[in-house]
């Protein structure tokens, strides 16, 4: 993370509906949220790729290997701009790897 990473838009998504979660529960503040959200949009470590431009070969992959899209999608992103695939799942990092994609599992 610290050379940074790449990720896609619907990921950016996902921080942010953990975040406002947090917020509901009464865990975080929201205006501490926002600041959150414009520091990790602008820092520049994390860069954000549109997913459009994947959800073909996402679907291809999805049916071949029985997986979900939102799962195969990042598995996409990471074989079409030769990176490895950060992930905690399992069952994704093993098909990554059949998908010849270098994976780390963390």
């Amino acid at each position: 993370m610290e050379e940074g990473c790449l990720t896609l838009d619907l990921a950016i998504k996902e921080v942010v509906n953990a975040l406002w979660k947090r917020i509901v529960m009464g865990h975080l503040d929201e205006s501490y949220a926002k600041k959150v959200v414009r520091s990790f949009l602008e820092s520049g470590i994390v860069k954000v790729e549109r997913q459009d431009q994947f959800l073909e070969e996402a679907l291809s992959v999805a049916v071949r290997r029985k997986m979900t899209v939102y799962d195969s999608i990042f598995i996409v992103l990471a074989k079409k701009r030769g990176l490895p695939l950060l992930t905690s799942d399992r069952e994704q990092a093993e098909v990554a790897e059949k998908e010849g994609v270098e994976t780390i599992l963390s």
